[in-house]
């Protein structure tokens, strides 16, 4: 996969002010609104965007330092907590942004053999640091 690593980190940076700004225009009403029994709420989807920053770091750190990573497979549906993750969106931003400035620091941090180094994942026939933050921008 060819990538331009500079334009995939502007975007990865620029995403949690854009979500957020667009947060910002979702009445507090509407944020915990279940369209269906088995849909997410806008705060669930955003809290499940925040809380899988830190797995996604230490994949890449994984990456990064290991010989032959291996990523296990992760399931959201396993998530049992999700709305009552943070005490507000708000603080839920706030831990978006701290996360996002460590990966985009890590990412940075990283040489072209890194960053194409691959890891063995049971979903992708090919599992690197760039398909990650496709996977990262697409996913927000």
């Amino acid at each position: 996969m060819e990538f331009n690593k500079q334009t995939l980190i502007e975007t990865l940076q620029s995403l949690p002010n854009i979500i957020e700004t667009y947060f910002e225009n979702i009445p507090d009403e509407a944020l915990d609104k279940r369209r269906n029994e088995s849909s997410w709420t806008i705060r669930e989807h955003l809290y499940h965007i925040v809380s899988v920053q830190e797995m996604l770091y230490l994949r890449m750190l994984k990456i990064k330092n290991e010989e032959n990573p291996v990523i296990t497979p992760y399931f959201p549906e396993n998530e049992s907590e999700r709305e009552t993750l943070y005490e507000s969106t708000t603080k839920a931003f706030v831990h978006y942004k701290e996360f996002r400035k460590k990966q985009v620091s890590l990412i940075n941090q990283m040489t072209e053999v890194e960053l194409k180094k691959e890891a063995k994942h049971d979903e992708y026939l090919k599992y690197n640091i760039p398909l990650i933050i496709n996977h990262m921008i697409f996913h927000e």
